[in-house]
């Protein structure tokens, strides 16, 4: 399964313990924005993990892509062909 996780935290330290820990587990997409590679029961782990990582100090959006989404994503930038999102 493949997941989106966006942020946006102001917290230096926080952002950047969230970004070391995304950056293991995925590629970044944009500076704030990661696509991770990951089996369904491990799902519940990530989102506990960054929850733990994150705590009340900023905002964290995570979006399961089904097949379909991936199906029908549109790539405009050709400059990384091997991403495996679309």
């Amino acid at each position: 399964m493949t997941c989106i996780v966006a942020y946006d935290i102001e917290d230096d330290k926080i952002r950047g313990r969230l970004s070391r820990f995304l950056e293991k587990k995925g590629i970044r997409l944009q500076k704030s924005v990661f696509a991770i590679e990951i089996e369904r029961h491990v799902f519940s782990r990530l989102t506990k993990k960054i929850e733990a990582i994150v705590g009340p100090q900023g905002k964290v959006a995570i979006f399961r892509l089904c097949q379909g989404c991936q199906r029908n994503a549109i790539k405009i930038d050709v400059e990384e062909p091997s991403f495996f999102v679309f």
